[in-house]
């Protein structure tokens, strides 16, 4: 008796363990973090990609967005245009990798290095909307001097 008592009790638990991990792997689902690319250097290019694509288009949400910086005179910058958001991943001197987790809401979005903005810049469309137009140029496409002054800040 004792012994059914037991394994009715174990079994009881390991169903309810069992119940409460699948409501944890759906909220888990629900609030994910989508995971983006983003690289800038070495020369004049700049990128930003899911899963090996170029983005276009995203949903709504939270993303992780893991920026390689492959060159110390530039930086990855990220803003909604009109100015209502803007993070710099990167700074000027700086060569590696970081990790920033932003919250994108529906609108246009532009991705760029600051002091090369006029050459090197891309764009995104968060939600639906008319599809957003890809820019990324490198060196030989700009005509940079390779001065280090795009003729902003």
């Amino acid at each position: 008796m004792v012994g059914k008592a037991l394994a009715l009790a174990c079994t009881g638990a390991a169903g309810a363990a069992l119940a409460l991990s699948a409501v944890g792997s759906a909220g888990d689902r629900s609030g994910s973090v989508i995971v983006l690319r983003g690289t800038v250097g070495p020369g004049f290019t700049i990128n930003l990609t899911r899963n090996g694509r170029r983005v276009t288009r995203l949903a709504p949400g939270l993303y992780r967005i893991i920026v390689s910086d492959r060159s110390s005179i530039h930086n990855f910058k990220l803003e909604k245009s009109g100015g209502a958001f803007e993070r710099r991943a990167t700074t000027i001197g700086f060569v590696g990798a970081r990790t920033i987790t932003v919250r994108l809401t529906a609108g246009r979005w532009e991705y760029y290095c600051q002091p090369h903005e006029s050459s090197m810049k891309g764009h995104f469309i968060v939600g639906s909307g008319p599809a957003a137009p890809q820019t990324t140029t490198t060196d030989d496409e700009a005509g940079d001097d390779h001065g280090g002054n795009s003729g902003r800040g």
